[in-house]
């Protein structure tokens, strides 16, 4: 019986440029490869699932090859009233992910609670409402440099992650 041992080395995203055809940077991260992509290399269905959920032009793609193999494309822009979005969405349109910046006055009063808790001085910086499967989840960005994810279910938080904004 053999034994196979090998090191894994964590560090800082690398990156590097594609040969010259439209030349983009691609990123290695611990979850895949990322890179952006000009709209016009996006799949038609991938572009039309966006505008249904969001009713706007997208605006900015980069694609993703996930840690198992598959692509997933996050399209992003704004829409109508002036908040950005991103839509996370597979090759063949199925939206995985819908992350909308929202005013703060849309967030329920039960996250903002749940947050002071945790950053009690810190200010909120933007406020973003996030959909994922059917889940609702509220995203806020402090001015500390913090991201909180609240998850509420039935008008009652249900989990809360705290992780520095990327």
């Amino acid at each position: 019986m053999a034994i196979l041992a090998s090191s894994i080395y964590l560090s800082d995203a690398k990156a590097q440029s594609l040969p010259p055809r439209e030349s983009f940077l691609i990123a290695q991260t611990f979850g895949g490869i990322e890179g952006k992509v000009p709209l016009s290399e996006v799949p038609s269905p991938v572009i039309a699932s966006v505008k249904l959920v969001t009713g706007a032009e997208p605006k900015e793609a980069q694609v993703e090859m996930q840690s198992d193999g598959s692509i997933l494309y996050e399209i992003g822009g704004q829409n109508q009233q002036g908040f950005k979005f991103l839509v996370d969405v597979t090759p063949n349109g199925k939206v995985i992910e819908v992350d909308e910046e929202v005013e703060r006055s849309s967030v329920p009063e039960i996250v903002i609670k749940a947050i002071k808790q945790w950053a009690p001085n810190a200010k909120i910086a933007n406020t973003w409402r996030s959909t994922r499967l059917g889940e609702f989840v509220y995203e806020i960005v402090m001015d500390n440099g913090f991201l909180f994810e609240v998850y509420i279910d039935d008008k009652k938080v249900t989990k809360v992650t705290i992780q520095p904004e990327s």
